[in-house]
């Protein structure tokens, strides 16, 4: 065999083993209690998908693609207050499904933008207003 055959071998063998880890990890993440499936907007109209859990007073949210274990964003429910609560735009409905809800949320200092489907929604509700009063 020649040596460029072995390297494209070996890459091919390379690519399918990360996306084996990749599709593992999400399996693995969906499949925790409290996992929900959720999109996050990013600069203007981009959407990142991932897998969202319930931990305590926080909402960690993992990137779909990815083999970290740390949430690449960090919601606390205390501080959280829902801004407000749509359909998707149009313009939106190239990159998202036309069920989900579009929920602005804003944490006192900068608002996030979530996309998650009606029942996800009821929960995120009924976990936001299970917090404890403010004072």
């Amino acid at each position: 065999m020649h040596a460029i055959d072995l390297a494209a071998v070996f890459l091919a063998a390379l690519a399918i083993v990360t996306s084996g880890g990749v599709l593992a990890r999400q399996r693995y993440m969906l499949r925790v209690s409290g996992a929900i499936s959720l999109a996050i907007r990013v600069g203007g109209n981009r959407w990142l998908y991932g897998v969202a859990r319930y931990v305590g007073g926080e909402l960690r949210w993992y990137r779909a693609l990815g083999f970290g274990t740390r949430p690449s964003k960090v919601l606390r429910r205390s501080q959280l207050r829902v801004v407000g609560r749509r359909a998707p735009d149009p313009s939106e409905l190239k990159s998202l499904p036309a069920t989900v809800v579009i929920v602005e949320c804003s944490d006192g200092i900068e608002t996030t933008v979530l996309a998650l489907g009606e029942s996800a929604f009821t929960g995120f509700v009924s976990w936001l207003e299970a917090s404890a009063p403010m004072s």
